[in-house]
């Protein structure tokens, strides 16, 4: 039973290495990091709702409407991938 304590640890970092998922990346053939920050940016501010916002221990919280977000992002050619570029 003390062996197992002692690989318990070990075998929870192993399998928590194996569920380790790439973050998404907005993809888009030719463009530039410069011009795909801008477009985030943009679609970003569009899908904001200052209205929802609230005052929280770390500043003011905004609502950002993610379907809205991922539409502005499609409608500018990109894609969302899980895959490094």
């Amino acid at each position: 039973m003390r062996g197992l304590w002692r690989t318990l640890p070990l075998l929870l970092m192993l399998l928590g290495g194996c569920a380790y998922r790439a973050p998404d990346v907005w993809t888009k053939p030719g463009v530039t990091d410069v011009d795909r920050e801008r477009d985030q940016r943009a679609c970003f501010a569009d899908a904001m709702d200052p209205t929802s916002g609230f005052m929280g221990p770390q500043g003011h919280y905004i609502h950002l409407d993610r379907g809205l977000y991922e539409t502005c992002m499609a409608r500018r050619g990109y894609t969302l991938s899980n895959e490094p570029q």
